[in-house]
């Protein structure tokens, strides 16, 4: 792999919801880059209330001109553990999520070093979980699965490049 330059981002949208991430992206030739991100929120907010998450996305992209300017579309993967509720619901649900999506998204230079990226992605997760009520110490109502098909990704990503 002749890879030539090297970025790290992160999500603006996930900062917003006090998720940790960070992601980086590497150009493998004129017209291929490999992306991923990694997104962590360890919270838990007043009530129980918590978007407790590890998030794993990486991303095999297709640049429409040159790697880091302008469109591109994805195939991606995504894996996360997570423990959330309170947020939607008076429930929590707490399991893994496995799946992958396609991506459309467009990157503008704003300096020789730093872009801007807007992302969108859809797909298909399978969630495998166990519900529990939302107060601290609630008891096992069910475990359950399901599938899932619809947007898998936001993105509003600060893109520094270090080579």
């Amino acid at each position: 792999m002749n890879c030539q330059n090297i970025a790290v981002k992160s999500n603006v949208l996930y900062d917003l919801t006090s998720s940790l991430n960070i992601g980086g992206e590497i150009k493998c030739n004129d017209t291929y880059s490999i992306s991923s991100i990694i997104s962590y929120n360890p919270w838990t907010f007043a009530d129980n209330r918590k978007m407790k998450h590890l998030l794993i996305q990486p991303e095999l992209r297709k640049w429409f001109g040159d790697v880091f300017q302008g469109s591109f579309v994805g195939i991606q993967a995504h894996y996360a553990r997570f423990n959330v509720g309170g947020i939607l619901s008076d429930y929590r649900f707490q399991g893994n999520l496995v799946g992958g999506g396609v991506s459309y998204g467009y990157q503008w230079m704003i300096s020789p070093l730093w872009n801007l990226e807007a992302s969108i992605a859809f797909g298909y997760a399978y969630l495998s979980y166990d519900k529990y009520g939302r107060k601290e110490g609630a008891s096992l109502i069910e475990k359950a699965h399901t599938n899932y098909v619809g947007p898998t990704q936001l993105g509003f990503s600060l893109v520094y490049f270090i080579q």
